[in-house]
């Protein structure tokens, strides 16, 4: 049984992520407290993501998991976009020899080995070299390690709790990756919100009936939070080393309350359907794989009119990128139905 809700959730996810890269772009000084806690709510929409894929990995994915198809089907049409759309980027700055995180992707020998196969394995595997593409290698390990997943489902409540929590607080320790760029540091951090997402899906009537009419605690539990983050000095996602010494990750926690306060609230508009926010969400994953090249071109566009602390404008820039993000998606698939998939991955 398909279940719209989710549908409004994937489009308002990859909506709150082109958001979130936007700010950068667009010149937005943020200063007051306000503005600062709208970006908290809004930065970190990844882990609405992840918390979606989780649930739906358990309930499309499970009851006819077959490991090989599973994995092949995510190769054919995340991983193949990936390396598709990512070849002119990675060839560009292995070519160019472009410094991007500090040495890590510089050439450390000489020879064609080290000087360009290394480097563009380098940047391959971390996704860095546009915009949220890190997201991607994570996303393979996620999909790669789904037989823990299938065992996870199946283990009794309590211990699903125990692991949750247990790794909730690891998470909350280690922070997200600087730059994003330590793939296994970024699955360690994300991995108990994607078995969140399943256990939710395992119960969901109960949860359904549970927090029903309780959305606005959440909603007001999540601002409280980004408030408190701004009052300790944080505006955005927490990064550090893994092992290094620092805060506690609130934004890990908020983003959990934004994933209920959605997914209660949506299930209200369950029989309501749009085809707008279909096409939102039904190329979310195209509007994820171009819109970074769109943010590229604006920078280097350097656009006056995009440089005067608009909100407003920010917001133009958000619906221009996503619009524009999605008519390409409809255009690949009208054009080259047979290949759109593999190259856009819609």
């Amino acid at each position: 049984m398909h279940i719209n809700s989710f549908n409004h959730f994937r489009a308002i996810a990859i909506l709150l992520i082109v958001a979130g890269h936007s700010f950068g772009v667009t010149g937005l000084e943020i200063d007051s407290i306000v503005e600062k806690v709208v970006v908290n709510l809004i930065q970190g929409g990844t882990a609405l993501f992840v918390f979606i894929s989780g649930f739906l990995f358990h309930y499309i994915f499970y009851p006819k998991f077959k490991y090989s198809k599973f994995v092949l089907g995510k190769v054919k049409n995340v991983l193949v976009p990936y390396l598709v759309l990512g070849f002119l980027p990675v060839f560009l700055y292995v070519y160019m020899k472009k410094d991007v995180f500090g040495d890590y992707f510089l050439p450390n020998g000489t020879g064609l080995f080290y000087e360009y196969v290394i480097p563009a394995l380098k940047y391959y595997s971390s996704g860095r070299f546009l915009t949220a593409y890190w997201y991607i290698p994570f996303i393979m390990l996620v999909f790669i390690s789904s037989p823990l997943h299938v065992y996870f489902i199946k283990v009794r409540l309590k211990y699903k709790l125990g692991v949750i929590v247990a790794m909730s607080i690891v998470s909350m320790v280690i922070h997200r990756p600087i730059a994003n760029i330590f793939v296994l540091q970024s699955l360690i951090y994300y991995t108990p919100i994607y078995l969140i997402g399943i256990t939710v899906s395992i119960y969901r009537d109960k949860i359904y009936d549970y927090l029903n009419g309780k959305e606005v605690y959440m909603i007001f539990l999540a601002i409280v939070i980004a408030l408190l983050q701004v009052n300790i000095g944080v505006v955005g996602n927490y990064h550090k080393e893994a092992f290094e010494i620092s805060s506690i990750d609130l934004m890990y926690i908020q983003k959990i309350l934004l994933c209920f306060f959605f997914m209660i609230l949506l299930n209200r508009f369950e029989d309501y359907n749009n085809k707008y926010i279909h096409a939102i969400a039904s190329t979310s994953f195209t509007v994820f794989f171009i819109h970074p090249f769109l943010i590229w071109f604006t920078v280097k566009l350097n656009l006056p009119f995009l440089n005067n602390n608009s909100w407003f404008i920010w917001c133009i820039y958000v619906v221009f990128v996503s619009l524009f993000c999605i008519l390409v998606a409809k255009a690949f698939k009208k054009f080259i139905p047979k290949y759109s998939r593999y190259i856009i991955g819609y």
